[in-house]
């Protein structure tokens, strides 16, 4: 008989496992990954006070088998906070069992908790299987549209105020 998943936070001991989750998560999506962040990084994001991650994971008999990784957010229209969820992923060997509904609504029982009044995430353009698991769940298309400003052009962009 197979186990039942539980969930639990993941503390900096879990950096290897969500730098590796990541890793098949952006293999998954995107190929041969650029992925400059390390087991180090995530252990200390995930060691920082106030933590800059936060991550679920759901394991079957001991080992973890998915993730979320989340951090809080306010919506100033909205007038509430919200928890953004930034990295979701479920082992290959494990999908199609609805784990990631199971963290997702581990995901949105947290928010309720906290007082906050929705759950945000984003989706790879060229995820489509994963967007459409979503939209069954009730996430809506937000209007808006995400930028990101790295390396060079984030250098560029500092003294120009």
């Amino acid at each position: 008989m197979t186990p039942e998943p539980t969930i639990r936070s993941a503390t900096p001991d879990d950096a290897a496992t969500i730098h590796g989750f990541v890793h098949r998560l952006e293999s998954h999506v995107h190929g041969d990954p650029d992925m400059p962040a390390t087991v180090g990084d995530i252990a200390a994001a995930l060691s920082a006070r106030p933590p800059a991650l936060n991550a679920e994971l759901l394991e079957r008999g001991g080992r973890p088998c998915a993730m979320a990784t989340w951090y809080p957010v306010y919506s100033t229209s909205m007038g509430c906070g919200g928890i953004f969820v930034l990295d979701l992923y479920v082992d290959a060997a494990e999908r199609g069992r609805g784990l990631g509904r199971r963290l997702l609504s581990h995901m949105a029982e947290m928010a309720q908790r906290r007082g906050d009044g929705f759950l945000k995430l984003e989706v790879d353009r060229s995820n489509d299987d994963a967007a459409a698991v979503y939209e069954r769940l009730g996430f809506t298309a937000s209007t808006s549209r995400p930028l990101l400003l790295t390396g060079a052009a984030l250098a560029r962009l500092v003294g120009r105020g």
